[in-house]
């Protein structure tokens, strides 16, 4: 007979993943479905040139949007499959960028070492490849913060580009993105160099949970992705000031894009991402109050029902409002198991779950984490849907499992309690 939690649905807690599309979202989608001409088409004016103007209106209007939401020009936001190419955009441009000023010596990048795939995978492919040199800055182990210090001591007259996160998908940590901007064009200066570092941040956790303002942050590009704030599963490249930051196109074929991007226009998914930076215009101020509260409310619970049997990591840094990552330092088994067998929420480690020996997250590893700790650290992520009776559900569960696992894994193994969904 099912019991009274297995009757309910589970609690979604795992929104640094993917978000719902938002219901204003939705219908301008649908609504956008109908432009169905080619808003990049020569056609002469006529019956079919209505719907291109419409399509282009449209595509106008949403870039408005999005660069009202991150206070740059329109003309700055460039619109891409997602994340990922945003950022393989940026570090092609950077070596492209170095080589076109004639510059002597192989080009070099800094990074961080807590970086998502995205920036760290094409990093080294490009150094397998011999175009370039990287340099992996650490990040504080107590804080799980890069200093900027540390940034400007892995400058060498060959960087042509820094790129950091604005806000870690795993972890939460802020990272003081606008310092190191600061600190990049300090060191340029007083060493009298003739080129420019260019500066960039993937800001995709970022979105909809902090403010994001690209000309505070003093970033030359800016990563945004559509999923991680209620759009859909495309992204943008902000080039901050196009003109004063150097532009390369990453695609070639049509066109589109000012020539920047080639690619027939998804005006959908394009008119859908504009709607999910109005809803942010909009009601930004209110939900990230209410992801705040949650995570105070979330923390607050953990730690009384649970006591020492639990450690919130860097729990007194910058942290996103909506992200904990918690490690049950008193269970005998790992993350990945414990999310198996809960029936009442859906959360994610950065362990590689599917394999028969699950991979510890190397972004806690390089934060400062213990490998035991790491192996035992889940990450819960609330969202705009998430309420404090969903909070209760799962503390109760989580300390039911902790109690349980007193008993040993083969006895918690035995009562089988859950779920969990991947990606980050």
């Amino acid at each position: 007979m099912a019991t009274y939690l297995e009757e309910q649905s589970p609690v979604y807690l795992d929104y640094n993943a993917t978000t719902p599309l938002d219901e204003s979202v939705k219908k301008a989608v649908f609504s956008a479905l109908d432009l169905w001409g080619n808003p990049s088409s020569a056609c002469p004016l006529g019956s079919s040139s209505f719907d291109r103007a419409q399509a282009k209106n449209v595509i106008d209007t949403a870039r408005t949007s999005v660069s009202k939401l991150l206070n740059v020009a329109a003309n700055d936001v460039i619109f891409t499959s997602g994340g990922t190419e945003a950022n393989n955009w940026v570090l092609q441009l950077a070596v492209k960028v170095h080589k076109s000023e004639g510059r002597e010596g192989k080009p070099h990048i800094v990074t961080t070492t807590i970086e998502h795939p995205a920036i760290i995978e094409p990093l080294k492919e490009l150094v397998k490849d011999n175009i370039c040199d990287v340099t992996f800055v650490p990040v504080d182990q107590a804080s799980g913060m890069v200093d900027p210090g540390a940034i400007v001591r892995s400058l060498t007259k060959n960087t042509c580009l820094v790129t950091v996160m604005l806000a870690n998908n795993e972890t939460g940590v802020i990272q003081p993105i606008a310092e190191i901007c600061d600190a990049v064009r300090r060191y340029a200066k007083q060493e009298e160099l003739k080129h420019r570092i260019l500066t960039h941040t993937d800001a995709a956790q970022a979105i909809g949970k902090i403010p994001v303002d690209a000309q505070q942050l003093k970033v030359d590009y800016l990563t945004i992705v559509g999923h991680k704030f209620y759009g859909p599963r495309i992204g943008a490249l902000i080039a901050r000031g196009i003109g004063t930051v150097p532009m390369f196109p990453f695609l070639f074929g049509g066109g589109q894009e000012r020539n920047l991007r080639a690619g027939t226009e998804n005006v959908p998914m394009i008119v859908g991402l504009g709607a999910a930076a109005d809803c942010i215009l909009a009601h930004g101020p209110s939900h990230m109050n209410h992801l705040r509260t949650l995570q105070d409310y979330f923390e607050a619970e953990i730690e009384e029902k649970l006591g020492d049997a639990v450690v919130v990591n860097f729990q007194s840094s910058n942290r996103l409002p909506n992200t904990s990552s918690v490690a049950f330092r008193k269970i005998d088994t790992t993350a990945c198991d414990l999310l198996a067998k809960c029936k009442t929420f859906y959360a994610s480690t950065g362990a590689a779950c599917h394999s028969n020996v699950p991979k510890v997250s190397a972004v806690l590893l390089a934060s400062g984490v213990s490998e035991d700790l790491a192996s035992k650290t889940v990450r819960f992520s609330v969202g705009r849907e998430t309420r404090k009776e969903d909070i209760d559900r799962v503390v109760s569960e989580l300390k039911a499992m902790t109690f349980l696992s007193k008993y040993g894994s083969s006895l918690l193994n035995s009562i089988g309690i859950g779920k969990s969904v991947g990606g980050f």
